[in-house]
């Protein structure tokens, strides 16, 4: 009953998934069905969006941030702990993203550091964040990982304490309310994924 709870949500790991099924998710039922009854002491999100100055004003890439920006400041009023770091934009005019791992990483090193939870749970199927729950369990805390099967790492899974399939619950998790956009949903897909350079998959994200 007294177990504090962290919940790190890879915001663009989280994305793959969604955007594989397809589907809207309610970021508020999601932390509530990661909870368990358990004390929520935060819940963080972490993304990457670009800076305004890397983008002309009046074209769809520039209301497709804005958006991106409302979505967030949901995520924000739902108690949801927002953290972004910017995109870079290269000479080649694709955007490069980076911290964003790093950032996660260290908050969830840092507050085990500092024992502000027992657990934690990790939304995301990046393998680079094993050795972060390794070390995260060896100061004493349990870590659970949740994720979409399309982006799960068998790796990652073996570490953690708990793995939690979303897949198997999206009953607990999926929006009602039809018209409200949480979450951009992808459009048909045009071509492999292999092939599209980052700005390609940049639109795609903000749902050009």
């Amino acid at each position: 009953m007294n177990e504090r709870l962290m919940i790190f949500i890879d915001g663009s790991n989280l994305f793959h998934g969604i955007r594989y099924l397809n589907i809207k998710v309610d970021y508020s039922k999601l932390v509530e069905f990661l909870r368990e009854g358990r004390y929520l002491v935060r819940a963080y999100f972490y993304t990457a969006v670009p800076q305004e100055k890397d983008i002309k004003k009046g074209t769809p890439e520039w209301d497709s941030l804005q958006r991106q920006k409302r979505f967030l400041d949901e995520l924000s009023f739902m108690g949801i702990k927002v953290k972004t770091a910017h995109l870079r934009k290269l000479p080649s005019g694709e955007y490069l993203e980076k911290e964003v791992d790093i950032m996660l990483a260290t908050d969830m090193l840092s507050l085990a550091y500092r024992n502000a939870y027992d657990t934690a749970v990790l939304v995301s199927g990046d393998s680079d964040f094993i050795h972060t729950v390794e070390a995260v369990q060896s100061l004493g805390k349990r870590v659970e990982n949740a994720t979409f099967k399309k982006t799960s790492s068998y790796n990652l899974r073996k570490v953690c304490d708990r793995f939690i399939l979303l897949d198997d619950h999206l009953d607990k998790i999926l929006m009602e309310e039809k018209g409200k956009e949480i979450v951009p949903v992808e459009e048909e897909e045009k071509g492999t994924e292999e092939r599209e350079g980052f700005l390609e998959r940049f639109k795609k994200f903000f749902g050009l």
